[in-house]
């Protein structure tokens, strides 16, 4: 898909950093351009960030709002100060961009344009943008350079005129002889008089006052104005009109100013929510300010009604964006905002200070300050000034001349008649558009607090990425996991999968979780592995490793394939000698080996495999009272100078030395060893070795017919390879800190099964039996014994749980609950990497990504630990099924705490229970 963001600022790199987020995330394929008519370095409006902003423009917001997909903007306060230079913060957006490029998800990619673009055009499908076809488009603008009502298109005579203010080379034309008259007096005035070098400033404005200082509350004061604000802010999303929302705020902050001074004036709190608490002196007003924020006087009901305001700002952004305003009053809530707007989102101290040091200086002066509805060349002439200055910005909302207005202007775009806004969707489609949407100023007023870098506040950047990204996935209404892993299809999974009455009906019956095996695909998975082994003329015998999964229905295939299994504990080997499987097509590979295990075994001639010298003599031992022949293998443990040491057997020459002479007792069958991982050149050494320990056996008079190299063997989860690089990268990304977690808690997993691998099963075996072992093999007249468990289950058990609630935690995050438990699908590994499947049960609902949790009681109960996407939603009553979880994933942790009963395990398709559970 290709998409194009015109404008590069904060709000732009926003948006392409939750594009790329959800590419990740969601496996999309994205090709993103990005239009700035200016460099990188300088992509947001001139003057607001970059490097060539003045170092003493600082931001007029606390620095922990600035936070980007690299981090927070100043994670190790190596920056002074609560409001940091306007310029780090540009620097902190550059290397965000960087970072994004650095970090590109698969399939994705990022290109900037440096190019002004006046329009755009809807065509069939998408947009086009100077004359190229995007299928989506998103405007992120920002404040309009130059508007109509800018003074630099007024006639004002011999006046130097600098309008706009911005870049601040702009200001050089000022000199030290030079008086102004400054058009405003508000954070723009205060650049203004921070950086140009006029001999005076005069500060014109219609309301004839600055604003209010920044103030916090202190922490102990904080503390107890939390409910107060929380219950306020409540009361404002359910308020009816503007009245009651004055109500609710002027109640807000009397209690906030009774907290911080046991005091507090509800009738002049009252008057600064309407306006009328001006007293006429603007200096003293913004000293009183100052004074009360840095502590060194009481509050004042303002620096209350402030705090009140931004505090609940959250709450009034919901109640009054999108059509809410027009119940608040429209025009009349319009007016309200641009006055609290004087009052909440006023200068941080350290710049109010330096505008009452220039004030006091006589630099700044406030004859004019209350005429801003008068003739500025008049004015001029009053204080025989020499230039104008005009520091009244672009408004918000739609402006002439600009790509949003020439949108409008061609009938693409719609202005809101009361706040000159443009109209949008939730996620920011333009109303009566499909493929373009626009973010930021231009929605101002549609939306309240939308010119902002806070990214709390506002939902519009996500849900247009939510949306794309959605668009951009090759299956967008699968269920999958962040990022996709598909799974390999299973025939007989996939139709059971499909009829939710049958998987509803299992359920109902058995209860949830259920276990459904099917021992078809084992035959075909036992038959590879023989079948490679014959082809490089090497007898191939399989032994299931029982361990795997406890349904006795695999041992029976097992068995009646001809081939054996490999049981680790006595019950495992009573239960297999109970289902018909003879002695010598069974081998006990257990780690530890009670005599009474060992008794077993040798009474019904099983094979034994002797971990060490000392189990060697106790089997010697305990065959020679009962007067039977054990049958031993001898388990090796492989040379640690070529493979990684193991607990399991003992070295060559151990065995050589212990085995010089045979046992009347116990007949050498054949040797075993056991390896850790899956790599073909590690079993072949392995043989080679053992081929060396089959000599000194043969050289001492035992007569070994068998090499036996345990499990291991590879299997293949994914269905697509690329899936699984793209998880790789993903989970990378993860742990060095930049993409946003999607695992629980932002678990690492860095310990997990190679979902997808090369080479798998038979052509993996053939690779072990080439370059000569085969042969060796061959030569000595040896079969090769191998024990799967996971490989032969490849396709044979799927586990259906039943979706028991839908809710978020205590901090929002959502969580779907199953009718399982952790234990029920899971390995010593850290998480099993395939995507669930739903069976829904349940009309369709909203997108979701939540977490499963499960039954037992405790915090950390996630059945899978990567976070799910369900397009279709997900609701109680449906089903999550788990695919291809027989092996291990079923039994090996499996576990009953709180007397949950544990899973049965229904043999499909004649959905009768398995032995292991009709005894």
């Amino acid at each position: 898909m290709k998409v194009a963001i015109i404008g590069a600022g904060p709000r732009g790199l926003w948006a392409a950093e939750a594009l790329m987020e959800r590419a990740r995330q969601r496996g999309a394929a994205i090709e993103l351009t990005v239009f700035n008519e200016r460099p990188l370095s300088e992509a947001s409006a001139p003057g607001a960030f970059g490097v060539s902003v003045p170092q003493e423009w600082i931001l007029n917001a606390p620095k922990t709002i600035v936070r980007t997909q690299l981090g927070a903007l100043d994670p190790q306060s190596e920056l002074a100060g609560d409001f940091p230079s306007r310029r780090h913060v540009g620097e902190h957006l550059v290397a965000s961009w960087r970072a994004l490029e650095q970090h590109l998800p698969p399939r994705c990619s990022v290109a900037h344009r440096m190019k002004r673009v006046d329009m755009v055009e809807p065509t069939a499908g998408g947009v086009k943008v100077s004359g190229e076809h995007f299928d989506e488009v998103l405007l992120a603008t920002g404040h309009a350079h130059d508007w109509p009502g800018s003074l630099a298109h007024e006639d004002l005579g011999d006046l130097k005129v600098v309008a706009p203010p911005y870049p601040a080379t702009n200001l050089d034309v000022v000199s030290t002889n030079d008086i102004a008259v400054v058009r405003g007096a508000a954070l723009t005035f205060i650049d203004v008089v921070k950086y140009a070098n006029a001999k005076a400033f005069y500060p014109v404005t219609r309301s004839g006052r600055f604003m209010e200082v920044k103030a916090y509350l202190p922490s102990d004061a904080e503390r107890q104005a939390r409910p107060v604000i929380q219950a306020a802010s409540q009361a404002i999303l359910e308020c009816e009109h503007l009245d009651h929302l004055v109500e609710i705020l002027t109640a807000c902050a009397t209690e906030i100013l009774r907290i911080v001074e046991g005091d507090g004036g509800e009738v002049e709190v009252r008057d600064v929510f309407l306006g009328k608490d001006f007293t006429g002196d603007p200096v003293a007003e913004l000293r009183a300010s100052l004074e009360a924020a840095l502590g060194e006087r009481p509050w004042t009901p303002a620096l209350a009604a402030q705090v009140a305001f931004r505090e609940t700002y959250d709450a009034l952004i919901e109640r009054s964006s999108f059509g809410g305003q027009e119940t608040l009053g429209g025009k009349d809530f319009h007016d309200f905002t641009r006055t609290m707007e004087r009052v909440a989102f006023g200068p941080p101290a350290e710049s109010a200070s330096a505008l009452l040091d220039l004030i006091g200086q006589d630099r700044v002066r406030t004859d004019l300050i209350g005429r801003g509805e008068e003739d500025l060349r008049t004015l001029a002439q009053e204080v025989d000034a020499t230039v104008v200055i005009d520091a009244v910005l672009a408004p918000p909302g739609v402006i002439d001349g600009t790509l949003v207005g020439n949108l409008v202007a061609a009938g693409i775009g719609i202005r809101d008649g009361d706040t000159g806004a443009l109209e949008v969707e939730r996620d920011g489609t333009l109303v009566g558009q499909m493929h373009i949407a626009a973010t930021g100023r231009m929605n101002e007023g549609r939306i309240l607090g939308h010119d902002t870098l806070k990214r709390t506040q506002h939902d519009v950047v996500d849900r247009w990425a939510d949306r794309v990204s959605a668009s951009a996935m090759d299956t967008p209404d699968r269920v999958h996991g962040l990022p996709p892993l598909e799974p390999t299809h299973v025939a007989w999974s996939d139709s059971l999968l499909a009829d939710s009455d049958a998987c509803h009906r299992l359920l109902d019956e058995y209860g949830s979780p259920v276990n459904v095996l099917h021992p078809g695909p084992m035959q075909a998975n036992i038959d590879e592995l023989v079948k490679a082994g014959r082809d490089c003329g090497v007898e191939t015998k399989v032994f299931y490793a029982r361990k795997a999964n406890k349904a006795l229905v695999f041992a029976d295939t097992a068995r009646d394939t001809g081939n054996g299994v490999d049981v680790a504990s006595e019950n495992e080997l009573r239960q297999v000698l109970a289902h018909n499987v003879p002695g010598d097509r069974i081998i006990l590979s257990a780690a530890i080996k009670p005599d009474c295990l060992l008794q077993l075994a040798i009474d019904n001639g099983v094979v034994i495999s002797a971990d060490n010298r000392a189990e060697y003599d106790r089997i010697d031992a305990l065959a020679a009272a009962s007067g039977l022949t054990a049958r031993v293998a001898p388990r090796l443990a492989p040379d640690p100078d070529t493979m990684p040491p193991t607990r399991f057997g003992e070295r060559l020459g151990d065995w050589a030395w212990h085995l010089r002479e045979p046992s009347s007792s116990v007949r050498i069958v054949g040797v075993h060893a056991h390896l850790h991982g899956y790599a073909a050149a590690d079993r072949s050494a392995a043989l080679r070795e053992c081929l060396q320990l089959i000599d000194v056996l043969t050289a001492a008079g035992h007569t070994p017919e068998f090499i036996d190299i345990g499990g291991g063997v590879p299997m293949r989860y994914l269905a697509h390879e690329e899936q699984w690089r793209n998880y790789q990268q993903a989970i990378a990304a993860q742990r060095a800190g930049y993409a946003e977690p999607f695992t629980w808690k932002s678990d690492p997993l860095t310990n997990t099964y190679p979902y997808w691998q090369e080479p798998t099963r038979g052509t993996w075996l053939k690779e072990v039996l080439a370059n000569g072992v085969a042969q060796g093999l061959r030569e000595r007249g040896l079969r090769l014994h191998l024990e799967p468990g996971r490989s032969l289950l490849d396709g044979c058990g799927v586990i259906l749980a039943r979706v028991a609630f839908v809710k978020t935690r205590s901090d929002g995050l959502p969580l779907v609950g199953l009718e399982m438990n952790r234990t029920q699908c899971r390995t010593t590994s850290d998480d099993y990497l395939t995507d669930p499947k739903l069976v829904k049960r349940t009309p369709d609902g909203e997108p979701l990504e939540a977490f499963l949790v499960g039954a037992y009681c405790i915090e950390d109960e996630i059945i899978l630990r990567r976070k799910i996407r369900f397009p279709r939603g997900v609701a109680a009553g449906d089903i999550v099924a788990i695919p291809n979880a027989a092996g291990y994933f079923m039994h090996i942790l499996e576990s009953a705490s709180h007397q949950i009963p544990l899973a049965k395990n229904v043999v499909w398709p004649a959905g009768e229970l398995d032995a292991i559970d009709r005894g």
